[in-house]
């Protein structure tokens, strides 16, 4: 049985909490089942990687997403415990999602912006360890600089990954700026070699290369490149992090865009194929108004995911999901819209099998507003009057009571499943 803890919260949220656990205590058989990876029984599980050498742990993690998507969605927030609307320290022992349900996310979401130098947004190695301890997930998504443009970095967005220049075929062997490539994945690669827990074995992390490459906002996106230079350059990417310099400890995830034409045919046209990819997502954001038809669609991508990993032997998952710019940026909300979210997603025979959904950033220093001010950027509604007034606080809350949600205390044995791997 899944609880929200009130302790944190003020009076009007503790009320709306106890509602919720009423409800609970009447209706819901949450989690006593939720995850049969909790089981003493359970016998090895044969996977196949793209690392045949891949960590025990890592490949632990893999079946025990195989199994649990069959349960339950499990909810993932970028910088869980490392940005925040109502947290006092980013040590990795506070989040916004904690402080609205009394329980932490199960997947926690960092980027290489917090790996390769400059650290853009502050080291996480002692965050993501902590994360680890308490059972939970971990994913990291690329944001790495324009190989071509970095030395040139002034005005944003000129050098980062949002200057559109083109660079992919520049970057790869051959190319003038391969060796500036090299160096990110250098220092993914030594960051990943050396994040260990206190028994000193590697931690398991999911890892997003290139993300949304059917826009045009990334120097690696569709206008950038064509469907074959993306792949050559997802496969080198990956071949350079597991052959070149011995990363075991990756399960690697492909995420284009959500399609609004939903066939396979445009899913695969930038594909790299099942040999470089472990997990297979989708990012998308939509409106905050007028949104069924988005609502419909993010059901429709999660469908299709969903059945082409279960014929391909991935793992399924919506990568991205929020409100889009600038309706967040506006301040804008839907104080339905986890609601609607998980009710359709439950609805849908395959998109319920999704293994995780994970939204973006609480940005505690906002965005810039009208006439200098700051306005809220932040995805999960957090523990405060604003959100507790617009109902959005609650709308989060009635989606964590939600049977099919999975947070941190509802997954056990994520990393000691025993496993057999085809090579």
């Amino acid at each position: 049985m899944k609880t929200i803890t009130t302790a944190r919260l003020p009076w009007a949220a503790q009320s709306f909490a106890l509602g919720i656990c009423l409800i609970a205590l009447l209706g819901c058989n949450h989690a006593a089942n939720k995850s049969s990876a909790s089981r003493a029984d359970v016998k090895p599980v044969t996977v196949k990687l793209v690392d045949s050498q891949a960590t025990m742990e890592t490949r632990s993690l893999f079946a025990f997403m195989q199994e649990q998507r069959r349960h339950s969605i499990m909810f993932g927030h970028q910088h869980e415990t490392t940005q925040g609307l109502t947290i006092t320290r980013t040590d990795g022992t506070q989040s916004d999602t904690f402080n609205a349900v009394g329980d932490f996310a199960a997947v926690y979401g960092w980027d290489t912006l917090s790996i390769v130098a400059p650290k853009a947004e502050g080291d996480i190695v002692a965050q993501v360890k902590k994360a680890y301890a308490r059972g939970g997930i971990i994913t990291v998504s690329s944001h790495f600089d324009n190989p071509k443009t970095d030395t040139q970095k002034g005005v944003w967005p000129v050098g980062t990954s949002w200057d559109q220049t083109p660079a992919v075929v520049d970057s790869l062997p051959g190319g003038a700026y391969n060796p500036v490539l090299n160096g990110y994945l250098d220092q993914v690669a030594e960051w990943a070699n050396n994040l260990k827990d206190e028994q000193g074995r590697l931690i398991p992390v999911i890892f997003r290369l290139y993300h949304e490459n059917t826009g045009s906002w990334f120097w690696w996106g569709d206008k950038q490149s064509t469907p074959e230079q993306y792949k050559q350059l997802f496969r080198y990417s990956v071949e350079y992090l597991r052959d070149v310099k011995g990363v075991r400890n990756f399960l690697y995830a492909y995420s284009p865009n959500n399609f609004w034409d939903v066939t396979e045919a445009n899913y695969l046209e930038r594909y790299p194929g099942d040999e470089w990819v472990d997990v297979l997502g989708f990012d998308t954001y939509g409106p905050v108004a007028d949104n069924a038809d988005w609502f419909r669609n993010v059901v429709a991508n999660a469908a299709l995911v969903a059945r082409m990993a279960e014929a391909r032997g991935k793992i399924p998952v919506i990568s991205e999901i929020g409100i889009r710019a600038p309706d967040i940026e506006a301040g804008l909300y839907d104080n339905q819209w986890y609601r609607k979210l998980i009710s359709g997603l439950k609805a849908d025979p395959d998109a319920r099998e999704i293994a995780f959904l994970l939204v973006w950033r609480n940005a505690p220093q906002g965005v810039p507003g009208p006439n200098g001010t700051q306005v809220p950027h932040y995805w999960v509604p957090a523990n405060r009057p604003e959100n507790i007034n617009n109902g959005t606080l609650e709308d989060f809350q009635a989606f964590y009571a939600d049977e099919f949600t999975a947070f941190n205390r509802d997954i056990e044995q994520v990393y000691q499943r025993p496993t057999l791997i085809v090579k």
